[in-house]
């Protein structure tokens, strides 16, 4: 006779046993699909990563075109996703179609601007005005005792001008309702001349490069000042003095690369300080060759030298933030005297008067092109797309 009882708990068994493989082998089906997936879109990612970085362009396409009406001795810089044009008589700020988004009308004989994110300082060389705006637009005025030689302006609109009068220096920072905020002062038998200086996006550090004549010979040493608390426990907020590492050097430009990476370009040395309250050098980079141009971004550090291959004008030399040589790049040769260059995200962009050529950080040289209408800016946008401004027009151009 039938065990009904034994029988049933079997076949209860044997459902379960059932049941149970058909939910692993449905979930593994699943986990299989979902990982085949994902290696599929890792190995597309991969092959267009690298279509991009090795794909040549050979010309471009004009998606827009403006014109403009073209002004004396008028200049133009990048300004975040905008264009700046500014001369004797005003400046405006546009966007990438040419459109007006701000203006401000003066009269200065010879404007110096400088750029630091949202904020633009434009001054009147040996004069005593100082402009100061932002995106929305004029955001106040400094008027100054002293000739003013050069501007440095910060992130947050803080300015720094450097003023001259009667063989003393002063470097004042104000804000932009024209406050006076902090005075250094140089006279040129004591401490030297400044040479150059920069302000960190900040605007709560400032590094400076001095000339002194000692005997019959020049001395260059590179100052570090603080305004923050930390500055205050230091006689005039000065943190650091570096002499010695400059005995045989001469400093015409010094930047904040970021807002803790100070570059000293001397004339055949970099020296990168990182300075997130008091400075310390990270790197010291020996360059043999006669610099010709500098640049950089927040990540990189480029110049462009004389060339020792036979053939060959110039050479590239790039270096990451701490000091690292990039030698996918590095030893790339140019034929052109560029008198402009910057760094995208992947790419670094060279140009001058009609010839463009750029260069991914892999070393492939993506696009080298001789345009037949003068190149008076070029800027990034995105991707292939940069804006193109010549003496009378504004495009959008995408390289092809």
């Amino acid at each position: 006779m039938i065990n009904i009882r034994k029988y049933i708990k079997e076949r209860e068994s044997q459902d379960k046993n059932s049941f149970e493989k058909k939910l692993w082998f449905h979930r593994g089906k699943k986990l299989a699909m979902a990982v085949g997936f994902l290696v599929a879109v890792v190995a597309i990612l991969s092959a267009y990563q690298y279509y991009s970085r090795h794909l040549v362009y050979t010309g471009y396409d004009v998606l827009s075109v403006s014109e403009l009406t073209e002004i004396m001795n008028g200049e133009y810089k990048a300004y975040g996703d905008y264009i700046l044009r500014y001369s004797m008589d005003g400046i405006s700020c546009m966007d990438k179609n040419g459109g007006l988004v701000w203006g401000q009308a003066y009269e200065i004989k010879n404007p110096i601007v400088d750029v630091c994110g949202n904020y633009v300082a434009l001054a009147s060389q040996k004069g005593n005005e100082v402009y100061i705006f932002n995106k929305a637009g004029y955001q106040g005025e400094v008027r100054t005792q002293y000739p003013i030689s050069a501007i440095k302006v910060a992130g947050q609109g803080v300015v720094a001008v450097m003023q001259e009068d009667a063989g003393n220096n002063y470097i004042k920072l104000y804000d932009t309702k024209g406050e006076e905020l902090v005075t250094t002062k140089t006279s040129l038998e004591k401490e030297g001349y400044p040479f150059a200086y920069a302000l960190s996006q900040d605007g709560k550090k400032m590094a400076v490069s001095s000339l002194d004549i000692v005997g019959n010979s020049l001395k260059n040493v590179v100052e570090f000042y603080n305004f923050s608390a930390v500055g205050k426990d230091y006689v005039e907020k000065l943190v650091g003095t570096y002499q010695e590492e400059f005995e045989n050097s001469l400093v015409p430009k010094i930047e904040f690369i970021n807002n803790n990476t100070v570059c000293a370009f001397a004339d055949n040395q970099i020296v990168l300080f990182r300075m997130k309250e008091i400075p310390e050098i990270i790197s010291i980079i020996p360059i043999e060759e006669k610099i010709h141009a500098v640049f950089f971004s927040e990540s990189y550090i480029g110049l462009i030298t004389e060339s020792k291959k036979e053939g060959a004008l110039f050479q590239l030399r790039v270096f990451t933030a701490d000091g690292k040589v990039v030698d996918s790049i590095s030893e790339k040769t140019l034929s052109e005297r560029y008198t402009n260059a910057f760094f995208t995200n992947d790419s670094l962009v060279l140009y001058n008067e009609y010839s463009c050529e750029i260069i991914n950080m892999d070393g492939v040289e993506k696009f080298n092109y001789t345009f037949e209408r003068n190149i008076v800016l070029l800027k990034y946008i995105a991707d292939s797309r940069y804006t193109l401004i010549t003496p009378s027009s504004i495009s959008e151009i995408r390289l092809k």
